[in-house]
């Protein structure tokens, strides 16, 4: 049995094509630890996997309330490429003593590269589906 990363941005286009990967793998009786925001949980616990929140906000595509330009906080995208770390620091807390065989992707996930050079497994790309 793998054990299996999944990391995905929490959208749904991003998450839907690999969460029927990621489920096709539990089935096959793989162990699965899936990487989204709360919004995902119940389906990625619907499958069997293990799930796990990004304490940041990663939802470059959901909109943000209105508030005072002093209030709003930096989007996603911004604090992705202002502040990685901050990211792959909390994946890798949040997985601190797990063993993976490789990590599953998709395209658009910006830290893959990093995450799996750290950890030392090689990694996957779920194509994107049209």
């Amino acid at each position: 049995m793998s054990q299996i990363l999944f990391l995905s941005d929490p959208s749904q286009a991003d998450v839907s094509p690999i969460l029927g990967m990621a489920n096709e793998l539990i089935t096959r009786g793989e162990k699965v630890t899936f990487f989204s925001s709360d919004e995902f949980k119940a389906p990625i616990e619907q499958i069997g996997a293990d799930f796990k929140a990004y304490n940041q906000e990663l939802n470059i595509f959901q909109g943000k309330k209105e508030m005072d330009e002093e209030e709003k906080p930096k989007s996603g995208l911004i604090s992705a490429l202002l502040e990685p770390m901050k990211f792959i620091d909390d994946i890798l807390v949040q997985i601190r003593g797990l063993k993976f065989d490789y990590a599953v992707f998709s395209p658009s996930y910006p830290y893959a590269n990093i995450i799996t050079q750290l950890l030392g497994i090689p990694k996957t790309e779920q194509a994107a589906y049209n």
